[in-house]
């Protein structure tokens, strides 16, 4: 009844792709998605996972390329350190996400199956502008950071994974405020990322993502007896362009492509201890809510699921 029902509805959403051959759609949701499947021929039970995997797997990417701060260490703007001299910060962040996916070996398409993505960040930015002073003890406003990042995610071999995947990062970071004895230090920042190809195959499919990632942030920071105190709020946009080879349910494979995209929040929490003017270690949590599931995907994975992520981080300032 549920594999009649299941088929069904991709008959009737699917009607305006009719055909035996793989077909693209303007849609980039995972029903859209699971359709382009079914409709190349893919068994139902593989496209639905296929499709509901691509998703969570874009935004467990994402995050992962990404985490949470921009720049570790400090809500508030590097500023300039003489004249117009930009202050530099080099940056290293060992971290990883907690991810999961519906289990693309499991051939009834419900199972599900978690793992750890380690990562590893280097990054540099630049202070290139110190802002306006509003009053004497507030200033920093509209301050300027540039920056960039080269990341890379240890995906797990032993879950069907095709290895180490890059991803560069670039962006800017205005600031509101900077710290001061009475006001914390407040910034907002914006950047875009791209993933090199994610490839992730299971006896009943083979996934290939090519992801990009736009990200918002917000922090808010202060000094407190020694230790900077860092909460911040992020959204991230996703999009992929996916390709996918699925069983047809009788011993053969058929194959498509299409793409699909997501979005969702995040909040991180930080603490930063400086040893001087120079050296700064900082310690981050954070947790990214998942994805609304649709009524259409009844396998064991829960996409609404909430996913962990954290990093040690090491940053020089000159």
């Amino acid at each position: 009844m549920r594999a009649s029902a299941r088929a069904l509805l991709v008959v009737v959403v699917g009607a305006a792709c009719i055909g035996a051959v793989p077909c693209d759609l303007a849609g980039q949701t995972p029903l859209d998605l699971a359709i382009t499947c079914s409709n190349a021929g893919g068994a139902d039970a593989a496209c639905e996972a296929t499709s509901v995997a691509a998703r969570a797997l874009l935004g467990h990417v994402g995050v992962g390329a990404g985490l949470g701060s921009e720049v570790p260490g400090t809500a508030s703007n590097l500023g300039r350190r003489l004249g117009t001299t930009p202050r530099v910060a080099l940056s290293i962040r060992a971290g990883g996400i907690r991810a999961a996916l519906p289990d693309l070996d499991d051939v009834t398409g419900l199972g599900e199956t978690s793992f750890s993505v380690p990562t590893f960040h280097a990054g540099l930015t630049l202070g290139v502008f110190d802002g306006f002073r509003l009053m004497p003890t507030v200033g920093g406003f509209l301050s300027l950071d540039v920056f960039g990042r080269l990341t890379f995610l240890f995906l797990p071999d032993s879950e069907g994974f095709d290895g180490r995947v890059s991803a560069w990062s670039f962006g800017a970071r205005v600031g509101v405020f900077r710290e001061g004895f009475t006001i914390p230090g407040v910034s907002v920042s914006v950047s875009r990322r791209f993933v090199g190809t994610v490839v992730l195959t299971g006896d009943v499919a083979r996934l290939a993502l090519e992801p990009s990632v736009t990200s918002f942030r917000a922090t808010v920071g202060k000094d407190l007896f020694a230790v900077e105190v860092m909460a911040g709020v992020g959204w991230d946009d996703y999009s992929a362009d996916a390709s996918f080879a699925v069983s047809d349910g009788m011993q053969g494979t058929v194959s498509g492509n299409g793409s699909i995209n997501g979005s969702r929040r995040l909040y991180f929490v930080s603490a930063e201890r400086a040893f001087n003017l120079v050296f700064l270690l900082s310690v981050e949590v954070g947790i990214a809510h998942g994805f609304y599931p649709g009524d259409w995907y009844d396998g064991d994975f829960d996409a609404t699921k909430r996913s962990l992520f954290g990093s040690f981080a090491f940053r020089l300032a000159i």
